[in-house]
């Protein structure tokens, strides 16, 4: 077969360049790159497939006139501002991308089906004492103020507060990859979490490379983003004090009170006799089933700490976290991992669309990221039953 060449708009080529780095592209690639921009040399399309894969851009926006303008309102919402989500990735663009079309698939089935709104979202909109947020959202959720007495770790406290989440008709997803590709692996100084508010399907994603304990935080700090009312794409990997505007404020404060109640804080800080500070944050973090970031956080603002001292528990765990990523991690079993970057009553309703004939099977398996080999074993544990 003849060699096919193509015309590549120079500006689409610099385009894409600018969304991925060399590294990715290779040094094969990069020399007809540089060729193809000095007009030396033209494309084939082959080559341009090979540049779409690795770069992970459409292969479509490679033949437009003028670079693609992608609209991701959801970077207006960030925690901080940074250099990274002025320029996204398209790890980030494209889990933001499955994670709407999750959302528009979930708002059409309850739509259909005369499902009620789902009344929590906004309800606390121009809300901002942090006690009364944070009593309604217990209130709402059915937690005790020591809810997490009930759990052997973070790990139990997120299942059980995602739980509580997904009773209330909120979709909670979570995955550390883009879709199943495990050479897309979502960066946490990117981004934690972000939240989709909408008043039939509220989404809360959790970023699945982050700690436990940070997924933890992360979660409940959606939360109160969908109680007021705000989109939050999180990226704040410090739990920032000065940096943040007025309403992540409210969001880290409610979320350190619904983690780490004040009062029973307070009492538990003061019966600690232990005069290494460290030492006392570490037990104070097993008793609450949270980070040793969280307890520095709710230490500080009672000032029992300084912020050098917090400074160094913030690094300590980032360098924490760093460390268990090198070691890395067998992965665990193939089904309970998919399972878990899945929300159950999410997939429990599509089961029941595919069942009726209204969703496709390929449907299904393009939002679950699943295949016709998986999707069955996934679903039914998660309760979802086919047909």
């Amino acid at each position: 077969m003849p060699t096919v060449n193509v015309n590549v708009q120079p500006a689409i080529i610099s385009w894409a360049l600018s969304q991925t780095s060399e590294e990715k592209l290779g040094t094969k690639l990069m020399e007809n790159i540089k060729q193809w921009l000095d007009g030396t040399k033209r494309p084939t399309f082959n080559q341009i497939e090979d540049f779409s894969k690795k770069s992970h851009i459409p292969l479509g926006y490679f033949f437009l006139q003028t670079p693609p303008v992608e609209q991701i309102s959801l970077l207006e919402y960030r925690t901080l501002d940074s250099i990274e989500l002025t320029n996204p990735s398209r790890n980030l663009i494209d889990t933001i991308r499955e994670m709407e079309a999750v959302q528009e698939w979930m708002i059409d089935y309850r739509k259909e089906w005369n499902y009620d709104v789902i009344n929590v979202v906004g309800s606390l909109k121009d809300f901002t004492d942090i006690k009364i947020i944070a009593d309604t959202i217990r209130n709402d959720l059915g937690l005790t103020v020591e809810w997490y007495g009930t759990c052997a770790n973070s790990s139990e406290a997120f299942n059980k507060v995602r739980k509580l989440l997904e009773d209330c008709g909120i979709v909670v997803m979570m995955n550390g990859i883009v879709g199943k590709n495990t050479h897309r692996v979502l960066d946490v100084n990117e981004f934690r979490a972000f939240a989709m508010v909408n008043e039939w399907a509220p989404l809360i994603f959790i970023n699945g490379a982050d700690s436990a304990g940070g997924k933890l935080f992360s979660l409940f700090h959606e939360t109160v983003h969908l109680w007021i009312g705000e989109n939050d794409l999180y990226n704040d990997r410090r739990y920032s004090i000065n940096e943040t505007k007025p309403i992540e404020f409210i969001c880290n404060a409610v979320a350190g009170e619904l983690m780490v109640p004040e009062n029973v804080f307070l009492q538990k800080w003061n019966s600690n006799t232990n005069d290494d500070i460290h030492e006392r944050i570490k037990v104070l973090a097993r008793m609450f089933r949270c980070s040793g970031s969280v307890i520095a956080r709710r230490a500080l603002d009672n000032k029992k700490i300084d912020k050098s001292v917090y400074d160094r528990v913030i690094a300590d765990a980032i360098e924490a976290y760093i460390q268990a990523k090198k070691e890395g991690s067998s992965g665990g079993d193939y089904y309970r991992v998919a399972r878990s970057k899945l929300d159950s009553v999410f997939v429990r309703a599509l089961c029941e669309s595919v069942n009726s004939g209204r969703t496709s099977f390929a449907e299904a398996y393009r939002l679950t990221n699943t295949t016709s080999k998986t999707f069955s074993e996934v679903a039914s544990g998660l309760g979802g039953v086919l047909w």
